[in-house]
This record gives structure tokens, sequence and C-alpha cells, in this order.
């Protein structure tokens, strides 16, 4: 017995049941037993269930604006396709829309260079060239220079058309239409801010899927990402100074129309990622990681997702409707309960 209380009292799962049924007891039993001494079991039980669901339509309601306690699944990608190179193979129609994976390779520096040329200041992180006469590099040898030197150079070749995105959206969006990159076809270039989500899904689900042979993250390095679909988006900037602008017009007009949606279009995702060179995997003792370089002889994997909306909100707003009904029911119940009372009185005066 007393084995079985020592499992119950270190058990979160128990003790979390236990606390809630105790202080349900406690607290709402202590309320309908005051009540029930002074207005009787029946009257203390429907005023004891009313106060109760009442609340529930009070946190229900809180709950679902704000998405938060007992809430359904969240937004999230849920993966539908693995391609190895063969884009256009796709079992997924919308995906066989983007150009071949090979072709959008090594772009993002070219991208970058270009971008440069043309004065977008913010490129130069992507071409950054080291200065051995700088102070940072003045206690290196020549050799560890000379490695430095290599790695910012693989850094810079690494460069992915989301990362430059990340830094001069309009200029990508310039370079897609001057035909510098290959037309998309209507897909759009993820950030790599906003690809964060979609890459992390994208990672978690090829390592446990069978055909694969990735152990770890760290042996495949993410490209680029994109998406397509979904809700119309808009990327004019806002004019601080401005209150009644064009941009804040059509701005306010997007979210109104976009709010008004009975139904949303499906939005797709594909996330491109190649594995790294084994000789990037050996780590030497003592010594920094080398620079995580792809492998160029192995397949471009191409994660396809659709965005699942989930149902955040759905169980509270049934939760809060729910207690509304009960509640809208037990209160008629005291009502006619009420007006029965209130003719025996009168019954009785008229009598008397």
């Amino acid at each position: 017995m007393l084995s079985t209380l020592a499992a119950i009292g270190f058990d979160p799962q128990i003790r979390g049941i236990l606390v809630v049924g105790t202080g349900a007891v406690v607290l709402f039993g202590s309320v309908w037993l005051i009540l029930a001494t002074n207005s009787g079991i029946r009257l203390a039980s429907l005023i004891a269930l009313s106060g109760f669901f009442a609340w529930m339509v009070i946190m229900g309601g809180f709950w679902w604006i704000r998405g938060i306690g007992f809430v359904g699944d969240s937004v999230s990608w849920v993966v539908l396709d693995f391609n190895r190179a063969e884009i256009s193979q796709s079992s997924v129609e919308e995906a066989r829309d983007l150009p071949d994976p090979e072709s959008l390779q090594g772009l993002g520096i070219e991208v970058a260079a270009l971008g440069l040329e043309a004065g977008v200041e913010e490129m130069g992180e992507f071409m950054v060239v080291l200065d051995r006469s700088s102070e940072d590099f003045a206690g290196m040898t020549d050799a560890e220079f000379e490695e430095q030197q290599q790695r910012n150079l693989l850094r810079n070749n690494s460069t992915t058309l989301s990362q430059v995105a990340s830094v001069a959206p309009d200029f990508v969006e310039q370079a897609e239409a001057d035909g510098t990159i290959p037309n998309l076809n209507g897909w759009e270039i993820m950030t790599t801010g906003e690809a964060g989500e979609a890459q992390s899904t994208a990672g978690a689900a090829i390592l446990v899927q069978d055909g694969f042979d990735f152990d770890s993250q760290a042996e495949f390095r993410f490209l680029d990402a994109f998406r397509t679909g979904g809700k119309p988006r808009v990327d004019q900037d806002i004019d601080q100074d401005c209150t009644f602008c064009v941009d804040n017009l059509r701005r306010a007009w997007h979210w109104i129309s976009n709010s008004a949606r009975i139904k949303n279009p499906a939005e797709y995702s594909v996330v491109q990622l190649q594995a790294v060179d084994a000789e990037a995997l050996i780590v030497e003792e003592g010594q920094a990681p080398p620079f995580p370089v792809v492998d160029d002889e192995a397949p471009i994997i191409s994660v396809v997702m659709v965005r699942d909306l989930g149902n955040l909100r759905f169980p509270p707003a049934m939760v809060t409707l729910g207690s509304l009904l009960i509640f809208t029911a037990l209160a008629y119940m005291m009502h006619l309960r009420d007006l029965e009372t209130m003719a025996r009185v009168k019954q009785f005066e008229e009598e008397a």
C-alpha cells in the first residue's frame, strides 16, 4: 500500500489528476454545499452548475481568442514527397513546375556578385575578402591564414538564393525578372528566416525516412527553399510617416479580403538539401570542424511539403459554444422555476 502511494506521489500525471480532482471536490463541492444548505439540493445544483458553465464560457472564449489553454493542433508543414534530383518526377503536381535543382546551384553567389556590382551594399557579406594586414589575423601563421582564407572562400561559394533573398529580396526578384534566375513558374524563394520551420520539418523527416543513410543533420546541408500557393501576400514597405498612403490602404484591403476568405488555398513548400562531403565530417582533435561542403556527386534531395492549418482554435470554440448552450439551458430552467414559484405565491395570495 505504501509503495503504491509513493508511486502516485512521484508520477506527475497521476498527481496532476488527483490535484485537479481534489480541487474540484473541495472548491466546487464546498460552494455547492453552502448553496444546498440555504436553497435546497435541486436549486443549489442549478445555481452551481450555471455558475460553473458561465465561467467555462468566459475561459473558453479566452482560449478561443488567444489560442492557448485547451487547444488543438498548431499550423505545421506535412511532408508529401521525397524526390532525388528529378523534381519533374515528383508525385506532387505543383512541385513539377520548379526548375531542375542542378540549374539553381551556384546562382546564389552569382546574384550576390551582380548585386554588389549594382551597389547593393548588403551583398558584401557574401563576398568577404580577408585582409592579411588586419589585426584580427596578426597572430596567425601564413598556413593558418591560408586555411582561414580557404574556409572563407568555401563559405562565399556556398551562398544560396535563400540567403541572398534574406538581405536583398527586391534584387532577387529583379534577377528573376531579368532571367539571371530561371523562371520559377509561380514559386517564390523563401528567405532563411521564412524557411526555418520548413527546413526543421524536412530535416527531421528525412532522418527517419527509409532509403536515406543520414544519421544526423550534420551529414547534409540545406540549400534553397521555395513556396507557392496559400493566401495572397503583399510585400510593400509601410510608410511610417503616412497613414492614408496607397501602400497602407492596399495592406488594409489585403488584410480585410484575406480575413473574409472562407477557404484557404493550399500552400506548398520545397526544401532542397544535399549530402555533405565525407571529408567535411572528419573533425581532427583540437581543430575547428571543417566547413560543411556538399558532395557535388550526391543527388539534390527535394522535400515537398504542404501547409497543414491545423485546428488550434476548434476545441476551445466547441468548449465555449457547448458551455454557452448548457448555461442557457440551466438559466432557462431556473427561469421556469421562478415563474412557477411566482405563480404559486400569487395563487396563495388570491386564495388568502
